[in-house]
Parts: structure tokens; C-alpha cells; sequence
């Protein structure tokens, strides 16, 4: 049975021109889909309390909070949220911290869009099956 299905994301990333070129491509690539960007690390997790997102792409290098802190606090939120980290920092620990703490995936900047676009519908599929709202509604 189909579902009518709209992806939502959230862009969370401090650097304006990142934010809203991934928002713009995202919203373009995923459509239909509802991508909502976010340039502040500091309250991402509030953001993920209040809204239904399938899944949080994330930078790593933010100022105040990075962005294993804000996978810590997302996951503390709602521990099934599906999240990504992009990083431009080669540091293995980074990787190994973000997967402790519940990354779903971690992409290297520059980012591979297609790369990105793929991890994202994977994640989203996932979260469809896991979500009960979708579970045997028919479409429109």
C-alpha cells in the first residue's frame, strides 16, 4: 500500500551560504519535502522537540556548542532522531565520538551532494517505517 510520504529535514550549520545552498538543493532534490535550515548549534535541539524531522544534518565545527554536542542533546530529546554529521576535520576521534553518540552517518565536506541525498533517503525510509503514522494509510 503507498503512503503519501513528505520527507522533513533540518539543516543545522552556521556558515549562511552552506545553509542555504543545502536547504535550496535539498528542497529541490527531495521534493516534495519540507527542509527547514537552522543557523545556531544552541537551540537545534529545542528545534527537534518542537518539529517532526525525519532527519538532522548537522555540522560538526559551530561556535558555542560543535556538533557532537548537539547529536548528545538531540539524541537526549528524542533518541530515535536520525542524524548526520558533516565535518571538514579529518580527526579520527571525531568520527568514533559521533557514533558514540548516535550519529547515523558522517560525511566529509566538501560534501558529495549525491552522496548526501542518498544517506538521507535511506534515513528517511527508515524513520517511515518506524513512524505508526504511516503504517497502512493510503494515499490521497
Amino acid at each position: 500500500m503507498l503512503t503519501t510520504r513528505v520527507p522533513r529535514v533540518l539543516i543545522v550549520d552556521d556558515d549562511p551560504v552552506l545553509l542555504q545552498s543545502l536547504g535550496d538543493m535539498l528542497a529541490y532534490r527531495l521534493r516534495p519535502a519540507v527542509v527547514a535550515v537552522h543557523a545556531s548549534s544552541d537551540d537545534a535541539a529545542a528545534k527537534v522537540r518542537h518539529g517532526k524531522y525525519d532527519v538532522v544534518v548537522c555540522d560538526f565545527k559551530m561556535p558555542r556548542l560543535d556538533g557532537i554536542e548537539v547529536i548528545r542533546q538531540i539524541k537526549t530529546a528524542n533518541p530515535n532522531q536520525a542524524v548526520i554529521l558533516m565535518t571538514g576535520c579529518i580527526e579520527d576521534n571525531i568520527e568514533a565520538k559521533a557514533h558514540e553518540y548516535g550519529a547515523n552517518a558522517i560525511l566529509r565536506k566538501p560534501l558529495d551532494r549525491d552522496e548526501l541525498l542518498t544517506v538521507i533517503q535511506s534515513l528517511v525510509e527508515v524513520s517511515y517505517r518506524n513512524d505508526d503514522r504511516w503504517q497502512n494509510k493510503p494515499t490521497g
